[in-house]
């Protein structure tokens, strides 16, 4: 039997809705295809007067005529035809529309501004509109989206973007990493709902336990600012500013006829409300992927291990930068590495260039232990783990690397485990590509200990750069006043 009794909050009909409608469907239509394959399908309902049914399923000539309830349309009509389309949902009683088609205020025509104007004093008090120009919500537990293909699984990752091409590569590129989400959202220009409001909702949503979002500007500073401060009291939420240079500005103008304002600004808005402002996409999904595998950092220090002195000396300087620290050992740690690193062409500190190690794969003085060692230590809350070796180790072992690097491999994720689970320290997986690994062997060592490392469920990372700025990230979130 339909549920018919009212919801606590409009996102409920969005997120969950009893009907949906796809208001111009038809046999390639990207929403109809996409929807059709998910569970939200035997309670979808396509309508388009030029089709009597489309891929099988009965056609309506429009919204108001489905005999059953529909909480949720999307939109994919002519711009022009949008107003009446308006109507029509709210002669069935619809709770919110999805507005898919672009060609309103984003274009900077008067008339077209002017078209986007009609469609919200339409929908006034009547009915709230997502976009338009958006790609919308996708929903895994519901089964709304408008990704061909999307993964059904569910997440704990919220996703919040003006772009809706943005928003899909962001997710297509987090779901590359192993990640999940909740709800993604993709609003465009923002005629009715708007970033704030959808912060507000996952704030409060107990299946979203980040929000990643991306920012192009806003028509309501007060309001933003106090939804960013709300979401970020309750749990992480990091952020791309879109159109921080005058160009990018004029960019996001075009785009989704955002107001933009200073980088200044902007990022004291982010400091002021707890927000962890990134610099592009790679780093925020690197500190999505941190914050959802990862227990929190208890403190700001760091160990590092390498198999490159030279790299490590870099990335120390790099963790000053950031606000991090690479203390050095106590004498009881550094005791126990003098006992199982050579000390032959390497220094026994931190960071620790451990490569002499990477040759023993004994049941003794391993890399294991090693890690083990380093992630004992009172003064460090987060260990960063290093190699890229696979060449050289190839080079000096020849036909045996293949039995050695299986060894080599576990010994790394059981002392990783140990430091994680038993010391309740984050640990950073840094498996380099190296730029001159043309060998297959070397690929398929690099790509097992990558694997390895996931589903062991360790956050892993291509370069040492990004291990550094997402630690640095989390500490950001854990460390703060």
């Amino acid at each position: 039997m339909t549920d018919l009794k009212p919801r606590e909050s409009i996102f409920e009909y969005i997120f969950y809705p009893r009907g949906v409608a796809i208001i111009g469907a038809s046999p390639h239509d990207l929403a109809t295809i996409s929807h059709l394959r998910t569970k939200i399908s035997n309670r979808l309902y396509l309508v388009n007067p030029k089709y009597e049914e489309v891929h099988g399923r009965k056609c309506y000539p429009s919204v108001s005529l489905i005999p059953e309830v529909v909480d949720y349309a999307i939109v994919g009509v002519g711009a022009k035809q949008v107003p009446e389309v308006i109507k029509d949902c709210i002669k069935k009683g619809l709770k919110a529309v999805q507005i898919f088609t672009a060609g309103f205020s984003e274009t900077g025509i008067p008339e077209r501004i002017a078209l986007e104007e009609e469609i919200k004093r339409i929908a006034k008090d009547r009915i709230r509109l997502i976009g338009p120009n958006c790609f919308g919500v996708y929903c895994p537990r519901s089964g709304l989206t408008i990704v061909p293909e999307a993964p059904q699984e569910e997440g704990h990752i919220g996703v919040i973007a003006q772009s809706g091409s943005v928003t899909e590569s962001f997710s297509y590129f987090a779901r590359t990493k192993g990640l999940s989400f909740s709800k993604i959202v993709s609003y465009g220009n923002a005629a009715d709902l708007d970033g704030a409001d959808f912060l507000e909702y996952l704030a409060d949503d107990e299946d979203t336990h980040l929000i990643a979002l991306y920012i192009e500007g806003t028509k309501n500073g007060k309001k933003f600012k106090e939804a960013l401060k709300k979401a970020a009291l309750k749990k992480p939420v990091v952020a791309i500013k879109g159109g921080l240079s005058d160009q990018g500005m004029r960019a996001a103008a075009s785009h989704t006829a955002s107001l933009s304002s200073t980088p200044a600004l902007w990022e004291a808005l982010f400091k002021q409300t707890g927000v962890i402002q990134v610099g592009n996409f790679e780093e925020m999904v690197n500190t999505v992927l941190a914050f959802s595998t990862s227990p929190l950092p208890k403190g700001r220090s760091i160990a590092l291990i390498s198999n490159s002195g030279g790299f490590s000396v870099i990335q120390t300087d790099m963790c000053a930068q950031l606000g991090l620290e690479v203390p050095r050992f106590p004498e009881p740690i550094l005791e126990m590495l003098r006992n199982l690193v050579p000390t032959a062409g390497t220094a026994i500190a931190n960071p620790l260039d451990a490569w002499p190690i990477f040759y023993n794969v004994a049941e003794k003085n391993n890399i294991s232990d090693v890690i083990k060692a380093c992630g004992a230590s009172e003064n460090i809350h987060t260990l960063v783990f290093h190699f890229d070796q696979f060449r050289y180790l190839r080079r000096v072992l020849g036909k045996n690397v293949s039995s050695h690097m299986e060894r080599l491999c576990n010994l790394i994720i059981d002392g990783c485990r140990h430091v994680r689970d038993r010391e309740g320290k984050p640990v950073m997986a840094v498996v380099s590509l190296d730029p001159f690994m043309e060998d297959e062997e070397d690929r398929r060592n690099n790509l097992h200990l990558k694997n390895l490392f996931a589903t062991n469920g360790f956050p892993v990372f291509s370069t040492l750069d990004g291990a550094i700025k997402a630690t640095a990230n989390l500490c950001r979130f854990s460390c703060r006043d």
